[in-house]
């Protein structure tokens, strides 16, 4: 006969180990997060639900750019490069060429 232990069991530390922003809706006059209290349901629930209301970060540049709030956050972090003075613009050597990217 099979043994089963008699520990309670808990959810992976991986799955409780992590945030997420959930970002409210103008648009949406009864938004979710209004209605629902996560904490008082299990962590499987938790997760499902909070993969609907999560806010979907972009893949790719073309992505990031469709939505106002990222390109508002791109020019706040070049800003703040530049306020930094995180580097410095050189003209490029003769007879080199620059170092390209993925």
């Amino acid at each position: 006969p099979l043994r089963k232990s008699g520990r309670p069991s808990k959810p992976p530390l991986w799955l409780t180990d992590f945030v997420h922003q959930v970002k409210p809706s103008s648009s949406t006059p009864y938004s979710i997060t209004d209605s629902i209290n996560y904490s008082s349901l299990s962590p499987s629930y938790q997760t499902c639900l909070s993969s609907y209301s999560s806010i979907i970060e972009p893949t790719s540049f073309d992505q990031a750019v469709t939505d106002s709030n990222w390109v508002q956050a791109m020019k706040l972090e070049i800003q703040s490069l530049t306020d930094n003075n995180t580097w410095e613009l050189v003209n490029l050597p003769a007879g080199k060429s620059p170092i390209g990217c993925k």
